[in-house]
């Protein structure tokens, strides 16, 4: 395998770096109980704490004692490594694709995503996510908002596709005791587009 990308983040824990990779390079999502070769020695060192995957970067707590100036150069190396043995992961629980389907929509809806929505009094709930489809309600002012299919597709959809890039098909559907249906919010493959003039339909 070739060399993955990847680029630290700081985050508010000193110990800890978010290292962002591509999605789709590991088949694995929650704490890491196994990791290839030098990373995964460190592991089990002193060296590092704990690592953690999500969809689209490997977090890593160094361990009490240990500093990033001194250990920087060395985790690099070896997560830059392991990173081409996707298979080597083990993850300390059993991870499913839906849980990987998962991780990717909340990481979507907790970030800069659900912060827009929630900025404009916008509220959007998972409803359901599994194979490849996710469905989620809206409320608040997406309720009937003439913005909300941009705010799905330009937004939500491509952020959660750039995670899971095996998304079939985002669902949206109207809060409760306001005619809660599928409308023509409902994206499939990428090039799927609504029916004629933007009108609603009750059919994906």
């Amino acid at each position: 395998m070739s060399v993955v990308p990847m680029h630290p983040e700081a985050t508010a824990d000193p110990q800890t770096v978010r290292w962002v990779i591509p999605a789709g390079t590991l088949p694995v999502v929650g704490e890491i109980a196994e990791a290839p070769d030098e990373l995964g020695e460190m592991l089990h060192s002193e060296d590092v704490a704990s690592i953690e995957v999500e969809t689209q970067a490997v977090v890593i707590r160094l361990a009490d004692g240990r500093n990033w100036s001194g250990a920087g150069a060395r985790v690099r190396d070896a997560l830059g490594a392991a990173l081409r043995h996707p298979q080597g992961w083990r993850p300390a629980a059993a991870v499913t694709e839906d849980d990987m389907l998962r991780a990717a929509l909340h990481a979507v809806l907790d970030g800069s995503i659900g912060d827009y929505i929630r900025s404009h009094g916008g509220e959007v709930t998972v409803v359901s996510a599994h194979d490849r489809r996710v469905e989620v309600r809206m409320a608040g002012t997406c309720t009937h908002c003439p913005a909300a299919g941009f705010t799905l597709h330009s937004r939500l959809e491509s952020a959660l596709r750039a995670r899971f890039p095996d998304l079939v098909e985002l669902r949206a559907t109207e809060e409760p005791g306001k005619a809660a249906r599928p409308t023509w919010l409902t994206l499939r493959r990428r090039g799927a587009c609504p029916p004629s003039g933007g009108a609603t339909t009750g059919r994906p």
